[in-house]
């Protein structure tokens, strides 16, 4: 193939519409990865929220349980009636 060819201007316009191709295709990959992270950290998000409200049912349990423990101990050493 010679290199010293001089180009035509199909080939600048099939040279664009490659590159206009390329682009596009980029284009769509990116929109694909950004769904793809936005789906998963949603994802992520309601995990933590779950968990979050369980360690949060944890200790209101506990504070409920301690509550009742400390007024058992009351009325057993008479304080409260």
């Amino acid at each position: 193939m010679d290199n010293q060819t001089p180009s035509t201007k199909a080939d600048i316009a099939a040279l664009m519409d490659s590159i206009g191709k390329l682009y596009d295709a980029n284009e769509c990959w990116k929109d694909e990865i950004i769904r793809h992270f936005d789906v998963t950290v949603e994802n992520i998000r309601h995990d933590l929220e779950g968990a979050n409200k369980d360690d949060i049912e944890l200790l209101k349990d506990a504070k409920n349980r301690h509550a009742e423990r400390i007024q058992r101990l009351e009325r057993h050493v008479g304080i409260v009636a």
